[in-house]
């Protein structure tokens, strides 16, 4: 096990893994590769056998001997720098940090997502934050408590939280000719990214599609005179036909013969298919409708997309009873907590990040955009801002290559706002690790030295047998 052949076997298959997980990130983003590779138990595995084999090593061949400082610096390098990358994967903390113009932070979005719950009953309470990476292509599966865990119990009732499903950035999918099927609504609305989408809204439901609450059937009277709802546009079905009421002035154009209108708040009008209608400044189409169908959730891309929250499925357990929970939310992104009672008890749940505070706080002073000479791309962008800790102020132009160091903190410029009025900095806190891995460099570095100057070395022992035969 700590012969060479098995560190030159183990240092074979770290190559090869990070050479997948390098396509894997391209294909599936960043945390599909550290949930199937970096993260991944039998990776971490590898480097601790290769970090006691170089241990092994130095002492079994007595590298710590004068003629052998260039092969000592060697594994010393390799060591230190395993040590600083461990020490980086369990104690490290990193996310982002948004500070507006004229405004001061001292919290920063942290990039890993927790499952957050918490439950009591008004006299015992437990709380759980637990680490997740979930992608469309690992085994995400999870249970709360695991295997090795305390049992959670509150009033002699057993919690568990089971994992059912993830799903990266959802979007609705209509299964059709369904038993246990409803009725269905399809609305086409502009999407955010550009184009035109679908949106499904199930019978007796109310949902939020284009800024606009939307409701079919929802609170409708008995009656066949106006609904009444607290939705901005309420969709009802009489008969065969539907019929639509809005609290806004809706303006209308048929797609057929490009007439247009202008139909009246509070008042019931026909649904009419292909006709564009606008609501409040915003458009929307009635595309189609389906019965006997079910509203699913599918994923829309197989990278995920930082910018659109994912779906998390759990199952609560409480004694025995279950109920499913769905959880949205993503990386760099503080969701909102779902409040309830269940079987007696509060819970509280929430799936996204979390934030970290700074011991001081960072005022943004001024944020810097440079072009292109003719051009609307970005050139460089800086950001001055100023460190506030206690009755200590500190000025700094923060901008690529130049990172502020402040108490073991480090802060990168990474991005901005969109109307150039904010800063998005990188926030990285790991000086045990640093310091590791800089000296691990810095042992590489005295290896190949020693190489070339140590008189003990395979390169000047052959360098005077070229000098004795010439």
């Amino acid at each position: 096990m700590f012969s060479i052949p098995s560190a030159l076997f183990l240092m074979f298959v770290f190559a090869i893994a990070i050479g997948v997980a390098t396509f894997i990130e391209n294909d599936y983003g960043t945390i599909a590769a550290k949930a199937l590779i970096f993260n991944n138990w039998w990776l971490e595995l590898c480097l601790f056998l290769l970090t006691a084999i170089f241990i092994y090593n130095i002492f079994i061949y007595k590298l710590y001997h004068v003629r052998k400082l260039p092969v000592l610096f060697l594994h010393l390098s390799f060591i230190l720098i395993i040590v600083g990358a461990a020490i980086t994967r369990y104690t490290g903390s990193e996310g982002m940090m948004r500070i507006r113009e004229g405004n001061l932070n001292n919290q920063f979005v942290s990039s890993t997502t927790f499952l957050t719950f918490k439950v009591h009953n008004n006299q015992t309470q437990y709380m759980v934050d637990k680490p997740l990476l979930l992608s469309s292509i690992s085994n995400n599966k999870f249970s709360i408590p695991n295997y090795f865990g305390k049992t959670i119990k509150i009033d002699n009732k057993k919690i568990k939280v089971e994992y059912l499903n993830f799903i990266q950035d959802p979007i609705d999918q209509i299964l059709e000719n369904q038993k246990d099927g409803y009725d269905v609504l399809e609305l086409v609305v502009p999407a955010k990214s550009g184009g035109m989408q679908s949106e499904y809204i199930a019978v007796n439901k109310s949902k939020e599609i284009n800024d606009l609450l939307v409701s079919f059937n929802a609170n409708l009277l008995v009656s066949k005179d106006v609904g009444e709802s607290n939705a901005d546009f309420l969709i009802s079905k009489l008969d065969s036909s539907f019929y639509f009421t809005s609290i806004y002035d809706v303006e209308y154009m048929r797609m057929s013969d490009q007439s247009k209108g202008v139909l009246e708040k509070q008042t019931r009008h026909l649904l009419n298919a292909k006709t564009l209608y606008t609501i409040n400044g915003k458009n929307m189409v009635f595309k189609n409708y389906f019965n006997n169908s079910i509203i699913t959730k599918s994923t829309s891309s197989i990278k995920n997309d930082d910018n659109t929250s994912d779906l998390l499925k759990i199952k609560l357990i409480v004694a025995d009873r279950d109920t499913i929970i769905d959880l949205y939310g993503t990386r760099g992104l503080i969701s909102p907590k779902s409040y309830f009672t269940f079987n007696d008890l509060f819970f509280s749940f929430s799936y996204g990040s979390k934030n970290y505070s700074l011991p001081f706080a960072i005022f943004l002073k001024d944020f810097q955009l440079e072009r292109y000479p003719g051009s609307n791309s970005p050139s460089s962008f800086a950001s001055e801002v100023e460190v506030i800790d206690g009755e200590e102020k500190m000025d700094y132009r923060i901008f690529m290559n130049n990172v502020l160091n402040y108490r073991g903190y480090r802060f990168f410029q990474s991005s901005y706002d969109d109307d150039e009025k904010g800063t998005i900095l990188s926030v990285n806190k790991d000086r045990a690790g640093t310091i590791f891995t800089y000296i691990g460099y810095l042992s590489l570095l005295l290896s190949v030295i020693s190489v070339l100057v140590s008189r003990f070395s395979r390169f000047n022992l052959l360098n005077k047998n070229i000098k004795k035969e010439s």
